[in-house]
């Protein structure tokens, strides 16, 4: 399994996360379709972490572990932040007709539209999700970027 790692501060300006992914699926052959839903789904999570896990304030870090074999891309986000399981998020709410629907709450039911596994787990003081997206790694060419408009 080949892997790699971030450290993220819980800045939004410190958001590399969509570019380090990048890397790493260009690096580890991860196919476009895949690599653009990871993005999306990491971008959600970590910003969610930032925006949410710790509302007394303080300097704080989200460490990112990237895995990938040649069946499925693995995530784990890594934070000390309040305790909370993304997994329990209220699915969002239908607005009534003729009314504007309430703005946020649809971030988390999009991840889980796109990723085959969604674990949550508190370890010690540290929230732990692992994401698993499968995918056939390796599979495309290492110059094809996730914005790649080649790509099936």
């Amino acid at each position: 399994m080949r892997s790699t790692k971030l450290t993220i501060r819980n800045d939004p300006a410190d958001l590399s996360v969509p570019r380090e992914l990048d890397r790493f699926g260009v690096e580890q052959g991860i196919p476009g379709k895949a690599l653009f839903a990871l993005q999306v789904v990491l971008d959600e999570i970590v910003s969610n972490v930032i925006k949410y896990a710790w509302p007394e304030g303080g300097a704080h870090e989200v460490l990112v572990r990237l895995a990938a074999d040649d069946t499925a891309v693995r995530i784990e986000v890594v934070d000390d932040g309040r305790p909370y399981d993304p997994r329990e998020a209220p699915a969002p709410a239908q607005a009534a007709p003729g009314s504007r629907p309430r703005p946020g709450g649809v971030g988390i039911h999009m991840v889980k539209q796109l990723v085959d596994g969604f674990e949550y787990e508190r370890v010690d003081e540290y929230n732990c999700v692992r994401l698993t997206k499968r995918c056939i790694v390796g599979a495309r060419s290492q110059t094809e970027g996730p914005n790649d408009k080649r790509r099936a």
